[in-house]
């Protein structure tokens, strides 16, 4: 039997529009052509900060949950690095980076 989840809190209501801004803020990036001219136009930064995959994946955090209200949600890089997790309680939602994202995360350099 499938077990069906509700919405326990206010929180749990907005995990929908949290979801809906970190998306569209990840399809720009998905979309640039180009990816650091993107990210430094937008973080006051450059890529000279970012040395470590981990830290290039909290970048991109920082520009996909930017003017996003989090109503609660917490946001991290997912273990691979090929995305974000979305975590709120026992719930989590993973939006994936796309190819040019992770790419740029895993090795560095945006195009």
């Amino acid at each position: 039997m499938t077990e069906h989840l509700y919405p326990h809190s206010v929180v749990d209501l907005e995990l929908a529009p949290v979801l809906i801004s970190i998306e569209r803020n990840l399809t720009e990036l998905r979309e640039s052509t180009d990816l650091e001219y993107t990210l430094v136009l937008e973080l006051n930064d450059d890529d000279s900060f970012y040395h470590s995959p981990t830290e290039r994946a909290r970048r991109i955090q920082r520009y996909a949950t930017r003017r996003v209200s989090l109503h609660g949600w917490n946001i991290y890089p997912s273990g691979d690095r090929h995305g974000l997790s979305v975590w709120h309680g026992d719930f989590a939602v993973t939006l994936a980076f796309g190819k040019q994202v992770s790419d740029y995360v895993l090795n560095g350099r945006a195009r």
